[in-house]
């Protein structure tokens, strides 16, 4: 491996309870014994793994790869995009975070060597990003209920022995019937939409949380996002609803919207929360936009 195709590897320590922290020590043993040539960053707080992406891209490196789960790769993501001269810049990805959703979107495997073999021997395949105002996401941005099982999951709402998935859903069932909908003004190219809703999610993948297809029709470098939104209907009918979101099956209910869309611009009563790869990224009123073929990623060669 030539000396401008060093790895830099950025890890979370505490993704998924300790687990980035086994995982990424197995990942250094084995590229070790390999004679391949990395550092290892640790991040120490959030927003490192940002800084530490874009120092690296900005000192020359060009393939970077994030140790963690969607939280780690939105803000190693972002310090890519934010680096002067990022065109040529690799991104690999190994998944131990709760939910994974651009591992899965990528067909990324979970096993660790299969994983570093991905990011030493697969292919570059280039993908679109969303941006929501100046951060860009890739799996999922979200508000109105979303935002709100979001910030219980992140607050730390949930018991700790739930990951993932089933952290989701508890958030989900905790916050249900304490929530109204809200009211929103969309305007975009597929037309605008005012009114009360009960959430909307715009999707570059097509699942968040792990394995709830909220989402179905998005693909990740198909130019567009996708849109599911999901009009004021009672708890009742989100119940009904709940089930068939792991499938896809929701979006036949007759309070289910689906949109493909370029840029939207989205504004509410009262400011609320967009939230995006597990993560704070904006309140209203603010704009969301596609950037298309926006990353490179580093995927199974077959």
């Amino acid at each position: 491996m030539a000396e401008q195709d060093k790895l830099v590897l950025i890890a979370n320590p505490v993704s998924n309870g300790g687990k980035g922290h086994r995982g990424t020590t197995k990942v250094a043993q084995l590229l070790s014994e390999r004679g391949v040539d990395f550092t290892l960053h640790w991040t120490k707080a959030r927003g490192d793994a940002e800084v530490i992406a874009r120092t690296a891209v900005e000192e020359g490196n060009r393939r970077i790869v994030a140790c963690g789960g969607d939280g780690t790769i939105h803000e190693v993501v972002n310090g890519v995009k934010a680096a002067q001269n990022n065109d040529e810049v690799s991104l690999g990805l190994v998944p131990l975070g709760q939910c994974n959703d651009l591992v899965n979107a990528l067909s990324i495997p979970h096993n660790i060597p299969a994983a570093i073999d991905t990011f030493l021997n697969g292919k570059a395949r280039t993908i679109d990003l969303g941006r929501v105002g100046d951060r860009y996401f890739s799996t999922v941005v979200a508000l109105g209920f979303d935002s709100v099982v979001n910030e219980y999951v992140a607050g730390g709402g949930v018991p700790s022995f739930l990951k993932g998935t089933m952290s989701y859903v508890w958030g989900i069932f905790a916050n249900l019937f304490r929530y109204s909908g809200v009211w929103l003004s969309i305007k975009g190219d597929f037309g605008e939409f005012e009114g009360k809703a009960f959430l909307v999610a715009t999707g570059n993948t097509h699942t968040y949380g792990g394995r709830i297809k909220i989402v179905p029709p998005a693909v990740i470098d198909d130019g567009h996002l996708d849109v599911c939104l999901v009009h004021s209907v009672s708890r009742f009918e989100v119940l009904r609803m709940l089930p068939r979101a792991f499938t896809g099956g929701h979006v036949n209910h007759r309070a289910v919207e689906m949109k493909q869309v370029h840029y939207m611009e989205i504004d509410a009563k009262e400011p609320i929360s967009l939230w995006a790869d597990g993560e704070f990224v904006a309140r209203t009123p603010t704009k969301v936009e596609v950037m298309p073929q926006a990353l490179r990623v580093l995927v199974p060669a077959d």
